[in-house]
């Protein structure tokens, strides 16, 4: 996002987007339905005019605040990238609001742009690796590590302990807590057994999409969707593996054996050179390269795995590439660096392993003595008390990523693009909603609410404290007591 304001009380706001030309005169009609009438009875939007002018869709509206009569007119201008000029009628209106306005329309772009991708063929490569396909949402180990919730992984754990006690007795919980050491010791290397790994020679990860009308996309469901495959296969064996620049007159012989005329204006393709980027950024943690491995799924996210950089494993999915640029993907790549540098992975679980164990051979005298309700709140708080530690450490994350990287703006903004869905309804940030915000922080989530994260990046001012991990506690505290 970039905004400028002159004496003329004008604004003009910028949304990077991964979306191709013929999708983006879908836009303003988009913006029109699910934001301007579903959203009329939190924003008095009057004046609201789509049209066309020189080849390019504009979507224009005025907001009117409440009580005083003054409005901002908006123009949406659906290019690459989104412009937003916003007019103010009165200098005396708050820039904090217009820039509201633009928050409102970023979080609707991101669900247009998702709705798009929904009706497109998207394919990702890397030079010199295996070809490896597009995961469902649901069926991959890396969403199951990319899961928000603790509650899988911490009963799994409770369940294998009762397993390893039943067959190894009294030596059970110590074997099962050596068996867990090593994995957290070598899940950085384990990790790396992923889809794709990154290397200084195979640095690149290249994303192609080409968008579907509605009739092509019900066409290609009816006839050629079990054809994926094969044409991710042409495409790398005719284009990318031959090292051509992939074009629409190149993707056409190909594509055209499915029923696709492919045109220009839907063909999207995006180059990332990821080797680069965690390079840059290890550089300025002046940390040594981690492994880096890329998980072809649509989950837009990153994690670090692994006791160190140099045992551990940064993960990055092909999703959060597609969706974020660089400046954005850096910050997030410098928060994950900051787990590795802080042997977070490791401590977290050294705390559950070390639980275990005391839990077996010196605190079950005084835990069978509560029973089984007093037992079972017993694992809840201790679970409560490891998410909340877990809370600290991404909070503290993301200021080293600010200390390190710099740039504060382009990590919120990537944070809005990764959690969009946790800021909507747009109208979450007013206060009547903010008395619901605590039940946020309550969640069995390890990392803190995004509209937390969000605010408190945005308003960060230098120098960045040395003690990160107390200034994330005592910032964490104030944000759950006033949320």
């Amino acid at each position: 996002m970039t905004g400028r304001c002159d004496l003329q009380s004008v604004v003009e706001y910028t949304i990077d987007t991964e979306l191709v030309p013929a999708n983006l005169r879908f836009l303003p009609e988009f913006l029109q339905k699910y934001y301007l009438s579903r959203y009329k009875s939190y924003r008095n939007f009057k004046e609201i005019q789509s049209y066309t002018e020189d080849g390019k869709n504009y979507l224009t509206y005025k907001v009117f605040i409440p009580k005083t009569g003054e409005y901002i007119e908006v123009t949406v201008e659906a290019t690459v990238p989104i412009k937003l000029i916003m007019r103010s009628s009165s200098p005396d209106i708050p820039k904090s609001f217009q820039d509201e306005l633009y928050e409102d329309t970023l979080l609707m772009v991101q669900v247009f742009e998702e709705q798009m991708a929904n009706m497109s063929l998207y394919f990702a490569y890397i030079q010199g690796e295996k070809m490896v396909p597009e995961s469902p949402k649901a069926n991959r180990w890396v969403d199951i590590l990319f899961s928000r919730s603790m509650y899988g992984i911490f009963f799994i754990f409770i369940a294998l302990s009762y397993v390893f006690l039943i067959v190894f007795q009294n030596y059970g919980p110590l074997l099962l807590g050596i068996v867990l050491l090593l994995f957290a010791l070598f899940s950085g290397r384990l990790a790396a057994r992923g889809d794709w790994v990154v290397t200084k020679d195979r640095p690149e990860v290249i994303l192609l999409q080409y968008s579907l009308t509605m009739e092509e996309y019900e066409r290609f469901l009816k006839t050629n969707v079990k054809k994926i495959p094969e044409i991710r296969e042409k495409i790398y064996n005719d284009i990318v593996s031959a090292r051509k620049k992939v074009t629409c007159e190149l993707a056409e012989k190909i594509f055209v054996d499915y029923g696709i005329d492919c045109q220009p204006d839907r063909l999207s393709v995006k180059t990332v050179n990821v080797w680069q980027l965690v390079k840059k950024a290890a550089e300025r943690f002046k940390l040594s390269m981690p492994k880096i491995v890329v998980a072809n799924t649509e989950v837009a996210n990153a994690a670090a795995m692994g006791p160190s950089p140099r045992l551990g494993a940064m993960i990055i999915t092909t999703g959060i590439m597609q969706q974020l640029e660089e400046e954005e993907l850096i910050g997030v790549i410098g928060h994950e660096l900051s787990h590795l540098k802080n042997h977070d992975p490791i401590v977290l679980f050294g705390l559950i392993i070390l639980e275990f164990i005391l839990r077996f051979y010196i605190f079950a005298p005084y835990i069978v003595g509560l029973g089984y309700t007093g037992f079972f709140v017993y694992l809840i708080a201790f679970l409560a008390l490891i998410i909340a530690l877990g809370k600290v450490f991404e909070a503290r994350c993301d200021l080293d990523a600010v200390k390190y990287i710099g740039k504060p703006k382009s990590l919120a903004q990537g944070l809005k693009k990764i959690a969009y869905k946790r800021l909507l309804p747009v109208y979450k940030r007013e206060p009547f909603y903010r008395r619901y915000r605590r039940l946020e922080w309550l969640a069995f989530d390890p990392h803190p609410p995004a509209y937390y994260r969000i605010n408190r990046i945005e308003n960060l001012s230098p120098p960045i404290t040395k003690h990160t991990f107390w200034a994330s506690l005592r910032d964490n505290i104030k944000g759950f007591l006033k949320p």
